[in-house]
């Protein structure tokens, strides 16, 4: 699972009716206060609650959000209310859950909730990819002799026993789909609505992947680019999640890479990274208006030593810059001889494609044709 590490609170008591209840991940980030606002959301669901608690820094920024749920439970035709509160990141990852004092979640028969599934639904709330996003209440559970529905004490679909507290079947379904539903939704929303420069720079500073990829995601024409936003993106470059270097490269501005300074900063980060990461460069440069000629140049030197995929992206690299020149063209031409025949192919395609070319290289075209043939 995504979330190796997680604090929680137990206080009891008593041994099967707990006074209260908290379990927590971490947070986006560590503020050093909490203020409680709130907000009035059209959830569109049956909760029947429209506040939203929106949970914030010393600062003022979004930390968290905070929803109190209460909806009911039925078990065994005996319905039950349902008394607690769910908890989100600024980025609309699932936080946590707390219990008012003197409520409890029930299993079969109202028996109580011990420790241990507390800590198995906490653990099944935080999976985004749960089963049970593929299914009907009425699906999971199958019908009794009298066709009716008998939610915990009948068998449970085999399919999906790992993601549900064991006896729990509708608790669990039910806080699965509200931690992952609407609310989520509105919570995003809420966040790129105030999706501050500060605020941007907190979440992808986050040690968690998926609050750092969802920054990425939600960084627009609009961003305001301090220096401080831009070191941190470029942090992220050398990333060992593929994904988050991916929209990390692709996040950097076009307008910033149009000085070579910040090119070559980019391209500083070349030897150091993946080889699809190189890739992601290569093509990132082939957006900006002139490109480098110091990059240029230590791209050519470095082309007899790359493989063909890297052979292929600085060759349209240079191409989209119709970078030609005679250096460029000679170390080019040698690749025909390459024993790899894909990064020859390449090296005939580029030169093949010059706006012009000398009589020497005509021959060395033609004599690499009449290899093919």
């Amino acid at each position: 699972m995504r979330y190796l590490f997680f604090f929680f609170i137990l206080i009891f008591l008593a041994a099967k009716s707990p006074d209260w209840m908290e379990l927590r991940y971490p947070a986006t980030y560590e503020a050093e206060q909490i203020n409680k606002t709130f907000e009035l959301i059209e959830f569109n669901d049956t909760i029947g609650n429209d506040s939203l608690f929106v949970l914030r820094n010393e600062d003022g920024l979004p930390h968290s959000y905070a929803r109190n749920i209460l909806s009911g439970v039925c078990i065994d035709g005996t319905c039950r209310l349902l008394n607690i509160s769910l908890y989100w990141t600024v980025t609309g990852r699932y936080l946590g859950f707390r219990l008012p004092e003197g409520e409890f979640l029930s299993k079969t028969e109202h028996e109580p909730f011990q420790p241990k599934d507390y800590q198995q639904l906490h653990h099944l709330l935080a999976d985004p990819f749960s089963r049970l996003a593929n299914y009907q209440i009425e699906e999971l559970v199958p019908k009794t002799d009298e066709e009716e529905v008998d939610g915990v004490t009948s068998a449970t679909i085999t399919g999906i026993k790992d993601f549900v507290v064991e006896n729990a079947v509708y608790t669990t379904y039910t806080l699965w789909h509200i931690v992952h539903g609407l609310t989520q939704q509105q919570v995003e929303n809420y966040t790129q609505q105030h999706l501050s420069t500060e605020l941007l720079l907190k979440i992808l500073s986050s040690s968690d992947q998926y609050d750092v990829q969802w920054g990425l995601k939600n960084i627009t024409d609009q961003t305001d680019w301090t220096p401080d936003l831009l070191d941190q993106l470029f942090s992220l470059v050398t990333s060992n999640n593929l994904t988050t270097a991916k929209q990390a490269i692709d996040a950097i501005p076009v307008d910033y890479l149009e000085e070579e300074a910040s090119q070559l900063r980019l391209f500083s980060y070349f030897d150091q990274t993946t080889h699809f990461s190189r890739l992601r460069i290569l093509n990132k440069l082939k957006q900006v208006a002139i490109l480098s000629p110091s990059i240029e140049a230590q791209l050519a030197n470095q082309l007899p030593t790359l493989n063909g995929s890297a052979v292929k992206a600085v060759l349209e690299l240079f191409s989209a810059h119709q970078l030609y020149s005679a250096q460029n063209e000679k170390i080019v031409a040698s690749l025909l001889e390459h024993d790899n025949r894909f990064i020859a192919r390449k090296a005939f395609q580029f030169l093949d494609n010059q706006p012009e070319t000398n009589k020497k290289l005509k021959r060395q075209l033609k004599k690499f044709e009449s290899r093919l043939n």
